[in-house]
């Protein structure tokens, strides 16, 4: 486990012993706002960013070719850091913003119907959840540039995902926003868990992040997990994948751009 994966179970224990209201009785216990999980045992799922031609929409498929080329842009001594405020040069390949701000500037330059549907100059997380959460679900026509999906494991590259601050979190951004680049993956010995690669903004490492470890984040890939009710909807996240074996509860949206 990497030391940035244990930092990140570490938080999560306080967190949520710090914020779960302890039962007066077995039968009256409140839902703590997360799910245990066992350990997890042996390799984590392998789960790798898939090309843009293995976005289901053309939308999509522009959206992952924009991530490769902001990737390979910082790859050729380029730089990127998390901050409230956008700022791109993309002469310079420097990318300075937070999860909201890389959705919104991707958006515009590959999916501008999804991104106006937004309405807002300066969208945010539960902005990307409201406008989400009233597309039609796939695979019905598409409304506004979205589509909505039910299950994650209809998720496919260039999908996007976007939850609300959990009830249990102490953080005051509304929630988060990032990008789909694999199919997701069965957990084994997690039933109705996912590992999913992802590209997103943020100064909080997930698993196999490729952001360094100094605090300043940014734009990167790393890969989270979903938990899912019976019906194979999502329920919540782990920040840190099987690093972490907990699953955050809240409100967690799938979307795909169509134009």
């Amino acid at each position: 486990m990497r030391t940035g994966s244990k930092l990140l179970l570490v938080a999560a224990l306080v967190l949520a012993t710090a914020t779960a209201t302890a039962p007066a009785a077995a039968e009256t216990a409140p839902d703590p706002g997360y799910v245990t999980l066992p350990p997890y045992q042996g390799p984590a799922p392998v789960v790798e960013a898939a090309p843009a031609s293995a976005a289901p929409t053309v939308a999509g498929r522009r959206l992952l070719a924009r991530l490769d080329a902001v990737a390979a842009r910082l790859a050729a001594a380029g730089s990127t850091a998390y901050q409230a405020a956008t700022v791109v040069d993309e002469r310079r390949g420097s990318y300075r913003w937070d999860c909201s701000g890389m959705m919104n500037w991707l958006l515009q330059r590959s999916a501008p119907a999804a991104r106006r549907r937004l309405g807002s100059s300066r969208p945010v997380a539960r902005d990307y959840v409201r406008v989400i959460a009233a597309a039609p679900m796939a695979p019905a026509r598409g409304r506004g540039g979205w589509q909505q999906l039910r299950r994650v494991d209809e998720l496919q590259p260039g999908d996007v995902f976007a939850f609300l601050r959990a009830p249990i979190s102490l953080s005051k951004v509304s929630g988060h926003v990032g990008v789909v680049v694999s199919a997701p993956v069965a957990v084994p010995g997690w039933p109705g868990v996912y590992a999913v690669r992802i590209v997103d903004s943020t100064r909080a490492r997930h698993d196999d992040d490729s952001r360094a470890g100094d605090g300043i984040g940014g734009f990167g890939y790393g890969t989270i997990t979903f938990g899912t009710d019976d019906a194979g909807a999502p329920i919540g996240y782990g920040w840190a994948g099987t690093a972490m074996p907990w699953i955050v509860k809240t409100r967690i949206v799938l979307g795909r751009v169509v134009r």
